[in-house]
């Protein structure tokens, strides 16, 4: 094992996160190599800095002229060409914490890693996944879930995954994941949640999330060891008042020894900036020091370094600054109106057809979308709605069919609903 390794592994010795850790975790550190060196050099090589493999002309980046002039507002050329830190800009992962606190009330007060910049929320998964699921391992998902969990735990890490019906009676079912938890053998369980839930657009309401993190700190007071993804990337986009508009991770944040939470969110949907691949992972378990997540952090700089070296640094530079506007929030508000009367339009005209033979919608409250449970094959309903009335929208797992009603402008949702059934009734009947 590399000395780095060793050195971050005693840090953490005596820690969830360090009994947590995969093989792979163990033995991932972050080099002091040329990144390490550059960086020191940042600070102190104020007469020559000979360092980084980049190149520059009076102390700026050098480019194109081109591709520099298709980037508009007050952005430097330092701003746009100049790789970025592994872990991110520091003011970027700063002023996301901050509004992270700001968001989540239950946090105020609490300590948890800094945030580290990932190239999107998968790849925070597939960092969390690498660092903490060996092969074999098992790890729990809803049976409604994103696709790409398949491709990260099963395929990358070759984990199991154990899953559970996210819903019972047309509620969170709580007790099947407490169920699930405890056929889990041995005394680590994984589990990712993920609110508002891709496909379904659900999040726990109030009652419910008290009752979940009720439930998951019974367990840690069992004994069970505990590590909880929390997969945010809607976060925000809440449209009813009887939800709970915290993360669960801010709900988790010290709530138990036996308890490592990972937040893994991103600008994609929060910031409207899909293209940008800017997510952010951050930790959280009681008792951890400041030194111990700094550890946690060179860690996730290790698995950066090794696999896509940094993120993009103008998204970051583009993102930071219009964190910074005076605007910024007042504009963000405006676009989640947008999407809420989306949502709400779609209830009403859902609302219609209650009662329906052949179509029937999971609950929904938040997110992008809803699903349909169908009575028939979703992709031969796919299919159809695609190649007779050129409708795109989504099966899984041939018993459901998703609609996005953020992409759906107002005028279009009732027509898009008529649609659907129609061609459900021409599929199923």
């Amino acid at each position: 094992m590399n000395p780095l390794a060793k050195e971050l592994n005693d840090i953490l010795a005596g820690t969830l996160a360090e009994e947590l850790l995969s093989d792979y975790g163990k033995r991932m550190y972050f080099p002091k190599g040329i990144i390490s060196q550059s960086a020191e050099a940042k600070q102190k090589a104020h007469k020559y800095n000979a360092t980084i493999g980049i190149a520059t002309e009076h102390g700026n980046a050098m480019c194109i002229p081109s591709v520099f002039a298709e980037f508009t507002g007050d952005l430097s050329k330092n701003d746009v060409f100049p790789y970025s830190p592994t872990a991110g800009e520091l003011p970027l992962r700063k002023i996301w914490l901050q509004e992270m606190v700001k968001k989540n009330p239950s946090m105020a007060g609490k300590t948890t890693s800094l945030p580290v910049v990932t190239g999107g929320l998968t790849h925070a998964i597939s960092l969390a996944a690498s660092l903490f699921l060996d092969k074999g391992e098992s790890i729990i998902v809803p049976d409604m879930y994103w696709g790409n969990y398949n491709l990260v735990f099963t395929e990358q890490r070759e984990a199991e995954q154990v899953s559970f019906p996210l819903f019972a009676d047309g509620k969170l079912n709580i007790t099947g994941l407490s169920e699930t938890i405890d056929a889990i053998e041995g005394p680590h369980v994984a589990m990712i949640l993920n609110f508002p839930n891709n496909p379904t657009g659900y999040t726990p309401t109030n009652d419910e999330a008290a009752r979940l993190v009720s439930m998951l700190v019974s367990k840690a007071q069992q004994g069970r060891k505990l590590l909880i993804f929390t997969d945010d990337a809607y976060f925000g986009l809440f449209f009813e008042k009887d939800i709970c508009r915290e993360s669960l991770f801010s709900l988790l944040c010290d709530a138990h020894e036996n308890i490592f939470a990972i937040k893994g969110d991103a600008a994609t949907k929060e910031e409207m900036v899909w293209g940008f691949r800017v997510g952010f992972i951050t930790y959280n378990s009681k008792g951890m020091t400041e030194a111990q997540y700094e550890a946690m952090v060179k860690k996730t700089m290790g698995a950066i370094r090794g696999n896509v070296s940094s993120c993009s640094k103008p998204a970051q530079s583009i993102l930071l600054k219009g964190m910074q506007s005076a605007t910024y929030h007042k504009e963000k508000e405006a676009g989640i109106a947008v999407i809420g009367e989306r949502y709400r339009l779609m209830k009403q005209v859902l609302a219609k057809y209650a009662g329906n033979a052949y179509l029937t919608p999971l609950p929904f409250n938040s997110g992008y979308f809803m699903s349909f449970v169908c009575a028939g094959d979703a992709e031969k309903l796919r299919l159809h709605l695609l190649d007779t009335y050129e409708v795109g929208t989504i099966s899984i797992k041939n018993a459901y069919l998703r609609l996005a009603f953020s992409s759906t402008d107002l005028e279009e949702i009732e027509d898009l609903v008529r649609i659907v059934y129609q061609g459900a009734k021409e599929v199923f009947a």
